[in-house]
């Protein structure tokens, strides 16, 4: 039996549509029964013509194979199409899930976060500002502490400390020149760190000077006690007490100490006799010397007239330690002022007047 050919099929599908009718045929044997049965065959072989019904045949197994194919290919269809949605299902449960765990872990961390971007915020609140002062001028600036203490900065000289000072302590740092007028606190110490020395006091006055020759560290004592130690990582010197008034300490480029403060043993038999001023190279040193005999000295030191304009102020003794050499009069009589509560005119001559300080 021959079939014709569909243009459509390839060699292939022939084959796999004889496989298919044979298939059809041993499935379902009453398809040659209907097309062959008892009477039809009869017929067959009383006709002359003995042409067999190949056509009704090839057609019928066609349209079978057909309907099959159709079945297959829309069960195909509905494999991908379930398939498809089964993934699209998976994919959208998948990102649903991750979408969930994010959710629920940015949930846990949201608290901490907050707290820690609240901490940062606070800590940025909570950084101290730092006041630096310079001054540049030819007169001395007055600087008011936060907790109420005074520095009188000279030329040429800068401070710089927090806006507030720590809960435990007191910290200021100097280059140049300034005079201390603590303010007592016995809780808080009052430091001040300049030329590599730190000078702690908790109520007192002092002047640390480090522009002399810009190689040497200056402390004298006013009032009060204090302490000088070294803050190098290996001290160059051991902590030094000063308490009693006009003792200084003098440190080199090294922070070697120069000049230790003097013992009351090392003075001379004629300085407690005549109370004068008694010199030791360029330094002059004064233990409770009237004020006039001071400024007595000081004008032939400096060849300037300084002028008293109250009699009380001679009642007044002066203790310390002045370098006519590597200090101006101004910032001598500056300090000397502020110990005993006065101050100075200049006048056009260039000579200075003292007073007392008005309240």
């Amino acid at each position: 039996m021959r079939f014709r050919r569909r243009h459509r099929r390839n060699t292939a599908n022939r084959s796999e549509a004889r496989r298919n009718a044979r298939k059809k045929i041993w499935e379902d044997p009453t398809i040659i029964e209907e097309m062959f049965n008892d009477a039809g065959w009869r017929r067959y072989q009383e006709a002359e013509d003995h042409s067999a019904p190949s056509k009704k045949m090839a057609q019928h197994i066609e349209s079978e194979i057909d309907r099959d194919e159709r079945r297959a290919l829309r069960r195909e269809i509905r494999l991908r199409r379930t398939n498809r949605t089964m993934q699209v299902g998976i994919a959208a449960a998948l990102l649903l899930f991750i979408s969930f765990q994010l959710w629920q872990q940015s949930q846990r961390v949201a608290q901490p976060d907050a707290l820690h971007y609240a901490q940062q915020d606070s800590a940025r609140v909570a950084v101290p500002r730092w006041v630096s002062i310079y001054n540049d001028s030819d007169q001395i600036d007055t600087v008011h502490l936060p907790d109420q203490s005074t520095v009188h900065l000279f030329a040429q000289s800068s401070l710089r400390y927090r806006n507030d000072f720590a809960v435990a302590a007191r910290d200021i740092y100097l280059e140049g020149k300034g005079f201390f007028d603590v303010a007592k606190d016995t809780k808080r110490p009052f430091s001040v760190y300049a030329g590599a020395t730190k000078t702690t006091a908790l109520g007192t006055s002092f002047t640390i000077d480090t522009r002399r020759e810009k190689q040497h560290t200056a402390v004298e004592l006013h009032t009060g006690k204090i302490v000088v130690a070294s803050t190098a990582d290996i001290p160059a010197f051991e902590n030094v007490f000063l308490d009693r008034k006009g003792a200084s300490l003098l440190l080199d480029a090294n922070m070697q100490i120069v000049q230790p403060e003097r013992e009351q043993k090392e003075k001379p038999a004629r300085l407690a006799e005549t109370a004068a001023p008694t010199t030791t190279g360029s330094q002059l040193y004064m233990e409770n010397i009237p004020l006039p005999d001071v400024f007595a000295t000081l004008e032939e030191a400096y060849q300037t007239d300084i002028h008293i304009q109250d009699e009380h102020i001679r009642t007044i003794q002066y203790t310390g330690i002045i370098d006519p050499e590597k200090e101006t009069l101004a910032d001598v009589l500056t300090v000397i002022c502020l110990i005993n509560d006065l101050h100075y005119d200049t006048h056009e001559d260039g000579s200075f007047h003292i007073y007392f300080r008005k309240r």
